[in-house]
């Protein structure tokens, strides 16, 4: 009975983990890949600006 319980909470450890992987990977790509388009904005700027 005790090995049943010692698997079960280790089965809701690694759910809770896959979890905040998922939540941490979903912010990730949400935030840098609008961190990296303002980038690639402030470039093209730039570049226009030196051109004229």
């Amino acid at each position: 009975m005790e090995s049943i319980e010692t698997g079960l909470k280790l089965f809701m450890f690694i759910i809770v983990i896959s979890l905040l992987f998922a939540l941490v990977g979903f912010l990730v790509k949400k935030y840098l890949s609008n961190f990296f388009d303002r980038i690639k904005v402030k470039v093209f700027a730039l570049i226009k600006k030196n051109k004229n």
